[in-house]
């Protein structure tokens, strides 16, 4: 694999300036669109910020709901915590100032994929100028600003692209010394999953993968922050821990049309019982398809690949999965069009593409909903895995 890399025909100092300036012009548009703002725009951002302002008033983050369609906050405490500060500005410098937050994150998440891809494309493309780093990372960043998870959650003032940086530093951390893994790594995923629990997924992951060190500090980490975040919202803390985690009265319907969830598959069914019973054994069955080519991805060097196969595990078994959570959707069409080797293979990555950036209806129709969820289905049965290799290569530069 070293050798496949320094074959690698470095690009044109043309193509490398034509990349970095097609891409910050991409980034400098993405922001200038993302800070134009509407009556709903960032409707998310204010959630957080109303039940912030609510409970530094001596209200409960649980018991806030917003002025529009009564949207409660549905997080743990840590989330409030790590957006108490845009709390204390006026409504719409903390909404640029988490807009910009959100660009930062998607950018750093973008760079992270795009140096882990680099060796996939130096195999397939070894004399083509996108194998250079210096062409490929501007080019992902470029596209990638304008997929639509990163547009919908930067619409809608989420919390996904955090989430999204914060997993995949753990994979810069890992790689970073040719996949000797840094002692801080697990910091990102625990962080992650005091915000939203769904990264907690990654846990079992480390420990099967034999990095039980990652999964000590990831669990450590969780838990510190959310302690943390008990000092300033202690009644809150143990509500969430003991009700709210539980609670299924306060989630959105899970049978809505831009689910993207298992969950919405089983909610046809007339008897809710049957319909827990099928969701549950479907979880499971994902989850332990995820994990075993997960730990071969990461047996073969590839931490990113090992990583979006968990979190597009956790899309399908989630009780509800929007558009604007399908970040590691980005990786897994970039891997599968880099490896793809026969004409439906390409066909089925153009149309994995377009359900990407969805540009019918941004991440909310029900037809393209759909098809992300059989897209996601055929990515996680059918991407390659355990053919990198590469575990003790130099981490690729930029």
């Amino acid at each position: 694999m070293t050798g496949e890399l320094d074959a690698a025909r470095p690009a044109s100092d043309a193509w490398c300036r034509t990349a970095w300036v097609v891409s910050a012009l991409a980034v400098l548009a993405a922001a200038v669109r993302w800070s134009s703002s509407t009556p709903v725009t960032r409707i998310d951002y204010y959630v957080y910020s109303g039940a912030i302002t609510f409970a530094r008033d001596g209200g409960s983050l649980y018991d806030y709901a917003h002025e529009i369609l009564g949207l409660p906050f549905l997080y743990p405490p840590f989330a409030a915590l790590v957006l108490w500060p845009t709390s204390w500005l006026p409504d719409r410098t903390g909404e640029l100032l988490w807009t910009g937050v959100n660009l930062l994150c998607t950018v750093a998440f973008l760079v992270v994929v795009a140096r882990e891809l680099r060796p996939v494309v130096a195999r397939r493309w070894p004399t083509s100028p996108v194998a250079d780093g210096r062409v490929l990372v501007p080019a992902v960043v470029a596209l990638g600003v304008w997929c639509m998870p990163a547009t919908l959650t930067a619409r809608l003032g989420q919390v996904n692209a955090l989430m999204a940086a914060l997993v995949v530093l753990d994979v810069w951390l890992v790689r970073r010394r040719g996949g000797r893994a840094s002692a801080a790594a697990g910091v990102g995923t625990g962080l992650a999953a005091a915000i939203k629990l769904t990264p907690a997924a990654l846990v079992p992951y480390f420990v099967l993968a034999g990095r039980r060190r990652q999964a000590v500090v990831a669990v450590s980490t969780a838990v510190v922050a959310t302690l943390v975040a008990a000092l300033v919202f202690p009644d809150d803390t143990w509500r969430f821990l003991t009700v709210e985690v539980f609670s299924t009265e306060r989630a959105p319907d899970v049978s809505i049309e831009f689910n993207h969830s298992f969950r919405r598959l089983a909610a046809l069914l007339p008897d809710e019982r049957l319909e827990l019973l099928l969701w549950a054994v479907a979880a499971v069955v994902v989850l332990v398809w995820a994990y075993r080519r997960a730990v071969a991805a990461d047996r073969s060097g590839d931490v990113m690949l090992a990583t979006t196969v968990v979190m597009l595990a956790t899309y399908l078994v989630n009780p509800l999965t929007w558009g604007h959570h399908l970040f590691f959707l980005v990786p897994a069409v970039l891997w599968w069009l880099a490896t793809s080797d026969s004409w439906w293979r390409w066909a089925f990555g153009a149309l994995a593409a377009v359900s990407l950036f969805d540009p019918v209806g941004g991440g909310e129709t029900f037809e393209l909903s759909v098809v992300r969820t059989v897209v996601i289905v055929v990515l996680l049965v059918a991407l390659p895995v355990g053919e990198r290799s590469d575990e003790t290569a130099p981490v690729p530069t930029v």
